[in-house]
């Protein structure tokens, strides 16, 4: 059951933590949205998810799953909320479980745009695992369970494998132009390196600039990219000191 554009506004607004939840407002939606959120849960528990993605199809590569994604995500957390509010905590602390889960595998195998959705998934879901911890008396199974599955997390996401699928489905676009073609692999290689160092921003933003223009118009901004990373980063150690 989808959501009216001013039901996502209010809803990036809770998530943010600037606006409190109102269950009388989203139990309804929650109600009819309870099979899919299951269906979520269940498949998260398999090990590993991979979409599968076929990169060969350059600008064609589906993105609609992540957009899908996005939604079921942050509908996950406003159940979590619903549960808590309900004084189902077992609940809660499952919906949470499972959907850090499930906003991991988002990014698994994905471009850039898939792994920004995973990020602010993980980043909703470790906020409200976080609320839960400072507000709520948590069993010792409850925290356990929680804690394992924020471990599954393990170091976020693989920024530099996203960022390498999108620049190499470039090369479609550039493979008659020799000058072009080589200048997209340096800025491939720079960026995968920038991502994991971020010393070596200078040498990407000097491959990037010594492109041509038509090339440079079209590389996402790795500092931007790294400021995400980061972020995720320190959402992570917050919550896993709060578990400790």
């Amino acid at each position: 059951s989808g959501i009216t554009d001013q039901q996502a506004k209010e809803l990036n607004a809770i998530l943010d933590g600037t606006a409190p939840y109102d269950d009388s407002k989203y139990k309804d939606l929650l109600l009819k949205n309870t099979l899919a959120l299951e269906i979520m849960a269940r498949a998260s528990s398999l090990p590993n998810c991979d979409w599968g993605l076929d990169y060969g199809l350059g600008h064609d590569v589906p993105v609609d799953y992540a957009r899908k994604a996005l939604v079921l995500g942050r509908l996950n957390v406003l159940y979590a909320f619903h549960l808590l509010k309900t004084g189902n905590k077992d609940g809660e602390v499952r919906a949470l479980a499972a959907g850090l889960r499930f906003s991991h595998d988002v990014g698994n195998g994905g471009s850039l745009f898939a792994t920004l959705i995973a990020k602010d998934l993980l980043t909703s879901h470790l906020r409200a695992v976080a609320g839960a911890l400072r507000l709520e008396q948590l069993s010792a199974g409850q925290r356990s369970q929680l804690q394992t599955a924020v471990a599954r997390v393990g170091g976020g996401l693989d920024w530099s494998m996203a960022a390498k699928r999108d620049l190499e489905a470039l090369r479609g676009d550039y493979a008659g132009n020799s000058q072009t073609s080589a200048a997209l692999t340096r800025i491939i290689s720079s960026y995968v390196a920038a991502l994991n160092d971020e010393s070596k921003l200078p040498a990407l933003d000097q491959a990037v600039q010594g492109a041509p223009q038509e090339l440079a118009n079209v590389i996402p901004n790795a500092k931007r990219v790294l400021e995400q990373k980061q972020d995720l980063n320190n959402t992570l150690l917050q919550t896993r000191a709060l578990l400790q």
